[in-house]
């Protein structure tokens, strides 16, 4: 059964984009297919945190205001509060400090929406964009906060598309987006992603094969990118894999159970691709 939603046209439509680390395409189908972000979109952001950190401009450890409420994009500005349900209980209470460093850690490991409007009004919407061109994401884009649905009936959105988001990933891999020290940082956050689809497939093929990934999920869409490596090959501080592959896949009009098997199939896929090549 084919899903519809407010990011979902109820197509089911599958795209994906195959790299090795350096950059070569294995395989791909429909990889420049346009597609609702969901949380895939927070590696951007991640890069243009880590950037302005790299230039000084923003600290890890500089004191940031914990919020369950912003101002939309739209209109007057008026504020909007996430359901407490939807509360990340691993920033601290309302009105009380957290570091820059917790804030950009919760976007990418739980996948925080709550922290991930706190980066962006860090860095801006601007820098977020300039840092995916920067990445070679032509056709990805941010401009509405998580949660801001005033903004998402005014047409405002971010989206991504496969090709896309391996040239994200690969910006970080290689250290384009940030230097050694940041991009272990960034990697170790990847590697500890808690909803991971293509890296538990990976693991389960090859259990000491090394990974890291950021997944994506509203209703009727399912996305994840991950870097696949192995375990002898694992990244020491900052420097990137020199074997293995990137893998990104992304998914409308699916239920979330057929979406997960099809991203897992893809992943299967992607290992049978990369093993050939390797004998």
């Amino acid at each position: 059964m084919s899903l519809t939603s407010d990011y979902s046209d109820g197509v089911p439509t599958v795209s994906f984009h195959l790299t090795d680390m350096s950059g070569v395409v294995l395989a791909e189908r429909n990889a420049d297919v346009t597609f609702y972000s969901a949380s895939t979109i927070k590696l951007g952001v991640l890069v243009a945190a880590m950037q302005a950190v790299e230039r000084g401009e923003l600290s890890l450890d500089q004191p940031v205001i914990s919020t369950h409420t912003f101002p939309s994009g739209v209109g007057t500005g008026t504020p909007f509060s996430f359901a407490p349900d939807d509360y990340d209980e691993g920033l601290p209470p309302e009105g009380s400090p957290t570091t820059l460093h917790t804030v950009l850690e919760r976007m990418i490991i739980v996948s925080s929406n709550e922290a991930t409007n706190l980066a962006i009004e860090l860095v801006g919407f601007a820098a977020i964009n300039a840092s995916l061109a920067a990445c070679g994401a032509t056709n990805s884009f941010m401009d509405r906060l998580y949660g801001d649905m005033d903004a998402l009936a005014a047409g405002l959105t971010h989206q991504v598309t496969a090709r896309d988001l391996v040239k994200i990933m690969h910006t970080v891999l290689s250290g384009r987006a940030a230097g050694p020290e940041l991009t272990a940082v960034m990697m170790g956050w990847l590697r500890a992603q808690e909803y991971p689809v293509i890296g538990l497939e990976a693991q389960a093929l090859v259990p000491e094969c090394d990974w890291g990934s950021k997944s994506g999920w509203v209703t009727g869409i399912r996305h994840d990118v991950a870097f696949v490596a192995p375990a002898s090959d694992a990244p020491a501080a900052g420097v990137a894999p020199s074997e293995g592959y990137i893998l990104a896949v992304c998914t409308r009009g699916y239920a979330e159970d057929d979406a997960t098997e099809v991203v897992r199939s893809l992943a299967a896929m992607a290992h049978t691709i990369v093993t050939a090549q390797l004998n």
